[in-house]
């Protein structure tokens, strides 16, 4: 035993040709650097792993060309690689988690006007990815297709009389409505111009435009999202059965509509006539602020397109029997129909019935009922509260002035807005304005009776 260990003893001490070492220091050299190399290797991959677990690097992104710049999320460059980007709506905003949750206020959430101004001040600006002024963005149809998955059908708002409306989500978490346009007969140039006449239409009351797309025969456009369906849904669909609108509610989608169409007619130039105006087309965002979509769209699609609306509103009642296709839409048609829509939502019915043969026209029902002095029958059944039979009265006189057979008798949105304030408010104003008149009257008398005095005195 003790024969071997001497024997090993002498090995290890043996220089070897490695520097002149014995061997037993180059040994326990080779297990310590064995030893470093290992803990030095686990270590990295800690850290490493901590890091990457805590925060990981997003891939190099260009500024999203629609969203303010403080923004920490960004908008990838269509060059970069598909595999970058999210593959669903889903995963977008599952990223956007940070956002306070959208609620929307129930019709009964809106007893008096006082509650909602107060309630307007406990929302937050929720469409923080639309700009206020329009910034000229023109989307690729790369762009287009991955925000909207590929216009996958689980996207699909719906079709309307310009095209089908698809929903899709920016990658800074802002929720957009791409419309792909049905035709394609409007050339590059005249796209362009008009797509960006429509873009500088800016007010609460319309659905704003935030860039469009021209790419291989493809005219898109790409809103804002209007997040609380459409006025349709909300008085004949299944949502105004569960949560029926309250008169507060009706009135002020009443003077949204009005003042949204006196922009379009009276407030910019040129002025623009919207000759598609019915419920489908009055959005209502989570504080039942209604916004018209398709706004300017005509002159967008040409005479020829919209030619094929005309005998469409008509057969659904928002237009006069007498407007046939070769007639001419103009502002005063604009007013009709949205006469039209305020007799919808006072009766809560359709503008024509077509279940009922034949068929029911709601001017004529309405007129018919004033005439046998059943005007609070008027009311939709499912409204919460009946409002006064003297506001009643009031608003229904408004709407018979808006669809008023001579044309010239029809007042200008202007004048409508004028019309739609109560009563007791004009009164006051009328009050205001003769008790100022009176007092400039009376410093002017007194101002010259000082003045006859002074040179009475002067001539004396």
């Amino acid at each position: 035993m003790s024969s071997e260990v001497s024997y090993l003893s002498e090995k290890l001490s043996n220089h070897t040709s490695f520097l002149g070492l014995p061997l037993w220091i180059l040994i326990l050299a080779f297990l310590s650097f064995f030893l470093l190399l290992s803990f030095s290797i686990v270590s990295c991959y800690v850290v490493c792993y901590r890091r990457t677990k805590s925060s990981r690097t997003p891939p190099f992104c260009l500024p999203n060309p629609i969203a303010p710049t403080n923004y920490r999320t960004a908008y990838c460059s269509s060059s970069l690689n598909r595999s970058l980007l999210p593959l669903s709506i889903s995963e977008i905003e599952m990223n956007t988690s940070t956002q306070p949750e959208l609620q929307v206020m129930l019709p009964d959430q809106w007893s008096t006007r006082a509650n909602y101004l107060a309630d307007i001040e406990h929302f937050p600006n929720f469409s923080h990815g639309v700009p206020d002024t329009w910034t000229s963005n023109r989307f690729s149809l790369r762009d287009v297709d991955v925000f909207t998955n590929g216009f996958a059908y689980a996207n699909l708002i719906g079709n309307g009389d310009y095209g089908v409306v698809y929903r899709g989500v920016l990658l800074d978490g802002t929720t957009v409505a791409v419309k792909r346009l049905s035709t394609n007969s409007c050339q590059t140039e005249g796209f362009v111009t008009e797509a960006e006449v429509i873009g500088h239409v800016r007010h609460k009351n319309l659905v704003k435009l935030i860039g469009y797309c021209m790419e291989q025969g493809y005219r898109m456009l790409v809103y804002e999202y209007v997040n609380n369906s459409n006025l349709h849904q909300w008085l004949h669909g299944p949502l105004g059965q569960e949560s029926p609108l309250t008169w507060t509610v009706r009135m002020n989608i009443i003077h949204g509509i009005a003042k949204g169409l006196a922009y379009l007619h009276e407030d910019i130039e040129p002025h623009i006539v919207h000759q598609n105006l019915k419920a489908n087309n009055i959005l209502l965002d989570h504080l039942w602020n209604p916004k018209i979509s398709d706004a300017a769209l005509s002159r967008l699609l040409g005479p020829n397109h919209t030619h094929g609306t005309t005998p469409s509103l008509v057969k659904l009642g928002y237009a006069a029997e007498g407007h046939g296709s070769t007639s001419r839409w103009d502002k005063k048609s604009d007013v009709y129909s949205f006469g039209i829509l305020v007799m919808e939502l006072v009766s809560g019915r359709m503008p024509v019935d077509h279940h009922h043969q034949p068929q029911i026209y709601l001017i004529d029902w309405l007129k018919s009922m004033i005439a046998n002095k059943k005007i609070a029958d008027v009311v939709d059944p499912k409204m919460p509260e009946t409002p006064s039979v003297k506001e009643l009265k009031r608003i229904t006189l408004i709407a018979f002035r808006c669809v008023d057979p001579d044309l010239d008798h029809r007042p200008k949105m202007g004048e409508v807005i004028h019309m739609l304030e109560p009563r007791d408010l004009l009164l006051n104003d009328e009050r205001r304005i003769r008790r100022e008149a009176s007092l400039r009257n009376h410093a002017e008398g007194s101002r010259v009776n000082v003045w006859k005095d002074n040179e009475d005195a002067s001539h004396a």
